[in-house]
This record gives structure tokens, C-alpha cells and sequence, in this order.
């Protein structure tokens, strides 16, 4: 009977350990997909909506979706701080601080190339910085669905054949 629970544990948890490896692929993609509509939604704000960057920035954090919500939210804070940063360098800021993200250094590198540029100039600048990021971002969120789509049923699968052969090798 012992035998038999303990191989069941063995199979669940191996099972899980491959269900929250995969989940990651998921919440990258989640993410991406989050991070281009508020951008669009910013971009739209600061263009049409003339209004500050840390209030564009706190308007789109309620928008946001819970993932990348606190990047809004926390870029706009050290904006109000009247600490001195630019915008580029409140929103460098924001993201060392997020810690689960859930994205890759090549996103993070994107959104740190799309801070530098960040309330430095006029509109039709910043417009095509924009536009520049999300198509950047757009292309990570395509890749992020690929290597999804083949990752995820591997872990998934991996986990669960981990789990039966150690149940083979304790029989």
C-alpha cells in the first residue's frame, strides 16, 4: 500500500515539476502579448492625450494587465518623485525592479532600448520609437508562441515520463 502511494506522489510531482516548467513559456508569452497593447495604449495617451509622461504612465497602469501592471505603475512613481530622473532612466529603474516579469534578456533589452529614447525629443519621435518597440516586441511574441507551442508539450510530457520511469526503476 506504501509502495503504491509513493509511486503515485513520485508520478504527480514529476508530473507538476513539468507543468510549472512549461508554464513559463505561457506567462513569457502572456506578457509580450500585455506589454504591446499598453504600449499602444501609451503611445496613443502621450500623442493624442497631451498630457505628462507620469500621468500617461499611471493612466495605462490601470489599464494593464496584472503582468505588467507594477512597470507602469512604479515608472510613474519615480517620475512624481522629484528625484531628477528622466523618463528613460525612471523607467530603467522600474524594470530592474520588477523581479517576475516572466521575460527573456532580449525582451528586456528591447524595453531598455525603448526607455533610452524616452521623452527624449518631440512627438513624431517618440511616436516612431514606439512604433519601433512594439515591432520589436511583436517579433519576441512571435517567437515566444513558437518556442511555446514546442516546449510546453515537451515539459508537459517529459514530466510525466520522468515520473514513470522512476516508478519503473523503484519496481
Amino acid at each position: 500500500m506504501i509502495k503504491i502511494i509513493g509511486m503515485t506522489m513520485v508520478l504527480a510531482s514529476s508530473t507538476l515539476i513539468g507543468y510549472i516548467l512549461s508554464l513559463k513559456y505561457s506567462l513569457r508569452w502572456r506578457t509580450l502579448r500585455s506589454l504591446i497593447s499598453s504600449l499602444n495604449i501609451l503611445m496613443t495617451e502621450i500623442t493624442y492625450g497631451k498630457i505628462t509622461l507620469s500621468e500617461a504612465f499611471m493612466k495605462v497602469s490601470k489599464i494593464s494587465n496584472l503582468s505588467v501592471k507594477q512597470l507602469f505603475i512604479s515608472t510613474s512613481e519615480i517620475l512624481n518623485s522629484n528625484k531628477g530622473y528622466t523618463a528613460g532612466e525612471a523607467w530603467e529603474i522600474a524594470i530592474k525592479k520588477m523581479k517576475d516579469i516572466n521575460l527573456n534578456e532580449e525582451d528586456i533589452e528591447i524595453l531598455k532600448s525603448f526607455g533610452n529614447g524616452l521623452g527624449n525629443s518631440d512627438i513624431y519621435n517618440q511616436e516612431n520609437n514606439y512604433k519601433l518597440t512594439v515591432e520589436l516586441l511583436k517579433k519576441q511574441l512571435i517567437d515566444a508562441e513558437e518556442s511555446s507551442k514546442k516546449n510546453e508539450k515537451m515539459y508537459k510530457n517529459l514530466g510525466l515520463l520522468v515520473g514513470i520511469a522512476i516508478i519503473i526503476i523503484f519496481i
